[in-house]
């Protein structure tokens, strides 16, 4: 297919048609931004929902009372007998105090913390993520253990989150299909305006022979040409964004960026396709409705 210039029609004509790459190119980057922030959402609570998954975690309080402060070796080992024959878990271990503290290192911001301080005893398990664990039942053989076992099943901080995350991503989703269905109708409105503008040229066109096929395909090059400059305006847009964010961001180091790039170069593409595609269908649909004789 040759997307050369050459036009039949004098699209220049119309200076109204000078602002099209930029709505269209306005558009495009409003799909990508849309679509990179609802896979980072998706990539970003997957992952963390990855790392908890098939984990609990087994406490102890401190101070439950004053003559049962802390757990002994025998209880210890009472405990780590009693969650390592439970069905479903695969790994148990004690953490120890400096464990604890790397936990709660960016809940004390440099806060000094007193020798005596009362560390509760945890125990971090791994389970088979096929395998329903019965909590209720090991915690009822740890409280003969010891008093004041607490049981945290990280399924249950994580189940909320993905929840507002899906609804994220589906609305990331829509609002691209929305933007797309917007593109369409942007083409289809400035195809007919520009097929009304150039009648005459079309009929004259008619009139040696020229078929619909033939006028359509004039008007898809030159969206063809429109789709490939608003696609230039939307990947710089969106390579400038993505660097923003590289610079903005904290974490932005540990985010693979390179699939960000790939989305932003895909998704205007993709619309220049549609645009091409659109704008073909609009006229042959207005040429075989008999408009352009009315």
């Amino acid at each position: 297919m040759n997307f050369s210039k050459n036009y039949d029609f004098d699209f220049k004509s119309d200076r109204s048609n000078r602002f099209i790459p930029f709505i269209i190119g306005f558009l495009m980057y409003s799909v990508t931004i849309a679509a990179m922030s609802g896979l980072f959402t998706y990539n970003l609570t997957s992952e963390w929902r990855d790392s908890l998954s098939g984990r609990i975690t087994v406490e102890f309080q401190s101070n439950i009372d004053v003559t049962d402060t802390t757990l002994t070796d025998k209880q210890n080992e009472e405990i780590l007998k009693i969650v390592k024959s439970t069905p479903g878990v695969k790994f148990v271990r004690k953490l120890r105090e400096i464990d604890i503290l790397k936990i709660l290192e960016p809940w004390l911001s440099g806060t000094a913390i007193p020798d005596d301080f009362p560390f509760p005893t945890i125990f971090d398990v791994e389970t088979d993520k096929d395998v329903q664990v019965d909590l209720l039942l090991m915690s009822e053989k740890l409280s003969k253990v010891s008093r004041g076992v607490r049981i945290h099943d990280h399924a249950n901080w994580y189940a909320p989150i993905m929840k507002v995350s899906n609804g994220l991503f589906g609305f990331a989703v829509i609002l691209s299909v929305l933007i797309f269905a917007t593109v369409c109708a942007t083409v289809i409105f400035i195809t007919r305006k520009t097929l009304g503008v150039h009648l005459n040229t079309v009929k004259i066109l008619q009139l040696i022979g020229a078929n619909s096929i033939y006028i359509a395909s004039q008007f898809k090059r030159y969206y063809f040409s429109v789709g490939c400059k608003s696609s230039a305006i939307s990947i710089i847009c969106s390579l400038l964004t993505i660097v923003w964010i590289s610079f903005v961001l904290p974490t932005a180091e540990n985010i693979s960026l390179f699939k960000y790039i790939i989305l932003s170069i895909i998704i205007p593409f993709i619309t220049t396709f549609l645009i091409m595609m659109t704008s073909q269908r609009t006229v042959l649909f207005f040429l075989k409705d008999k408009w352009i004789d009315r």
